[in-house]
This record gives structure tokens, C-alpha cells and sequence, in this order.
């Protein structure tokens, strides 16, 4: 027998820390695509884009 059977409030702790940092990991994520997104909108183009992609 392992520990997560001989402990259940062990693998119900490590559930809950594995969602706490998952739940970190999107947050931190989504702040950095935040933050990019926003640096995007706020670039000017100093050059002309006439006749580009056609």
C-alpha cells in the first residue's frame, strides 16, 4: 500500500495543490498575453505599409 491509500487527506492536499498551482499557472499566463497584447496595440509603425500583403 502506498500513502495515498493509507492517507486520503495526503492525495486530497496534493489535488488541492496541484489546482492551486495550475490555477497560478493560467493566472500568470494570461497576465503575460495581457500584457503583450497591450504593448501591440501601442507599437506605431514609423514606415509605410502601402502595398504589403497583397
Amino acid at each position: 500500500m502506498d500513502r495515498t491509500e493509507k492517507e486520503p487527506q495526503f492525495r486530497n492536499k496534493m489535488f488541492a495543490m496541484i489546482g492551486l498551482l495550475l490555477l497560478g499557472y493560467v493566472g500568470i499566463k494570461s497576465w503575460h498575453v495581457y500584457i503583450s497584447i497591450d504593448a501591440y496595440q501601442g507599437q506605431v509603425l514609423e514606415d509605410s505599409t502601402e502595398g504589403a500583403a497583397k
